[in-house]
């Protein structure tokens, strides 16, 4: 398929297209969190790419997918950045936006040397410098075997999902809690559309008011979700299903940067379970050991491995339930 836009022309033809933020991360490596007033030297400092849905894209190009991403940037140095960094891992830029007068949105990121925990600034540029429902042309989807979405994009991401169901696109949805503070009564017509419900802990503890996970996806299956896969960090992740409620642990590794993780591991997810035909304990497996992977690195995409990488990976820890 041809798409035309701004009077150029791009060759489409992706499985996974991702809808969603796209982000430049400044990343100081720091010995501990700060207190309050107290001025601290950082480590070091690096210039990445970031953002959650175009990380997922990367992740998913990178395991061997063909991935395109749908987004906004800036007309500065910054989107220039994002847009190369994009087509030199592959991802079709071809719906990437590039807006006038508006700023490519810029994150700061803290991250502690000997742990891996971070704290994520959010530029307000996230917010104004969005694409428009009408940037969306329905025959991107003719095509693509999965939509995935953070929801950062309430209308556009209700019309995308609109689109794609009408071709029997199966939809996932990467659920934060700064998503989740928007109310269940804002987001189910979302959450009753999509497919797999893939939200970290603490979006879907906030999102349903439950004391637990287990409890947040008993009540995410009563709105019309059949498949859930709760994050839980260093615990692994669990998996919910009308027939199923079992937790696959973590692998155990020592971590350098969390940021990133759980893009990485919706993008293994989605790609072992909807292109592979992984079952779902083998793709939330082959999740956590590409996880591990990235977490060993700093950066948010630093460390996403490729496929045969997360293979070896788990030959080596002797995972021989996978083979």
């Amino acid at each position: 398929m041809i798409f035309k836009s701004s009077n150029l022309f791009f060759l489409m033809g992706f499985e996974i297209l991702g809808l969603g933020e796209v982000v430049v991360d400044w990343v100081s490596l720091i010995d501990h969190f700060p207190e309050r007033d107290e001025k601290i030297d950082s480590l070091s400092q690096y210039m990445f790419s970031g953002g959650v849905t175009a990380n997922f894209t990367v992740a998913t190009s990178r395991l061997g997918a063909k991935t395109g991403f749908f987004g906004a940037i800036g007309n500065d140095s910054y989107g220039n950045f994002l847009k190369n960094d994009f087509k030199n891992e592959n991802v079709d830029c071809s719906y990437l936006i590039t807006k006038e007068n508006k700023s490519t949105p810029v994150n700061f990121i803290f991250v502690v040397k000997n742990t891996g925990e971070k704290v994520i600034i959010q530029s307000p540029y996230m917010h104004s410098t969005v694409p428009n429902i009408s940037d969306l042309d329905e025959k991107v989807f003719e095509d693509i075997k999965l939509l995935h979405t953070s929801a950062i994009y309430h209308d556009l991401t209700i019309k995308a999902i609109e689109l794609a169901k009408r071709k029997n696109i199966f939809v996932s949805l990467d659920l934060e809690k700064q998503i989740a503070l928007r109310g269940l009564s804002k987001l189910k017509p979302i959450l009753q559309q999509v497919d797999l419900l893939i939200p970290n802990k603490a979006g879907a503890m906030e999102l349903t008011k439950s004391r637990n996970p287990e409890e947040a996806a008993k009540k995410f299956l009563d709105l019309g979700v059949k498949t859930i896969i709760i994050t839980l960090g260093h615990q692994g992740a669990l998996i919910v299903t009308k027939n199923k409620n079992v937790i696959i642990p973590a692998i155990k590794v020592k971590p350098v940067d969390t940021t990133g993780a759980g893009d990485t591991f919706c993008a293994a997810f989605c790609y072992s379970y909807v292109l592979k035909k992984f079952n779902i304990e083998k793709a939330t497996l082959f999740a956590n050991a590409a996880a591990a992977l990235k977490i060993q690195n700093i950066g948010a995409r630093t460390g996403m491995p490729s496929y045969e990488q997360v293979i070896q990976f788990l030959k080596k820890r002797n995972y021989t339930e996978f083979f």
